[in-house]
């Protein structure tokens, strides 16, 4: 699958909060106000995640430094990669459910379970197939150590780190 097709999926699973908030009734009770805060929370964290992973594979992920975007050419292992498989993914999910939950409706809300369960097929028929394809028995291997996702504070302080760093490790 490439590029486009991949962010036209993204795109339309943002569509579809957009078309379930704006069919939904609003809530008469207080549960927005906890729902408001919580999606704010969940962007944020998602576009860390995202910005981390970006900085990361842009560093590591090739052996010759390049310009624009271009796929991996190394199975990239350190920062935020070295404790989970994929985290700008799933940085995107955070952004759209916390999406979902900013609007403040139950049934929005409730629908972030779809995204959530769409971006987790996204992950296992799409990106891994690929990676698997791309990497081989390398990737394999980092399958077996690393989850596709670690929620700890300590792994995000590490990809924090390295994806600041002002100078590329000369070890890798």
């Amino acid at each position: 699958m490439n590029f486009f097709l991949k962010l036209f999926f993204w795109i339309c699973l943002g569509m579809s909060i957009y078309i379930v908030n704006s069919t939904s009734p609003k809530l008469s009770s207080g549960v927005g106000t906890y729902l408001k805060p919580t999606g704010y929370f969940l962007i944020f964290y998602g576009l860390l995640l995202n910005i981390i992973a970006g900085r990361t594979l842009k560093r590591y992920g090739h052996k010759k430094p390049k310009k624009g975007y271009s796929e991996p050419d190394r199975l990239v292992k350190e920062g935020i990669f070295s404790c989970m498989r994929h985290p700008a993914i799933f940085g995107i999910i955070f952004i759209l459910t916390g999406l979902s939950f900013t609007s403040g409706k139950l049934i929005t809300a409730l629908y972030s379970a779809v995204i959530f369960a769409l971006g987790e097929y996204f992950i296992m028929a799409v990106e891994e197939r690929q990676t698997i394809k791309r990497f081989k028995e390398g990737y394999c291997k980092f399958i077996e150590t690393h989850p596709p996702f670690n929620p700890s504070l300590k792994c995000l302080m590490n990809g924090i780190k390295l994806a600041f760093q002002t100078k590329r490790d000369k070890s890798s």
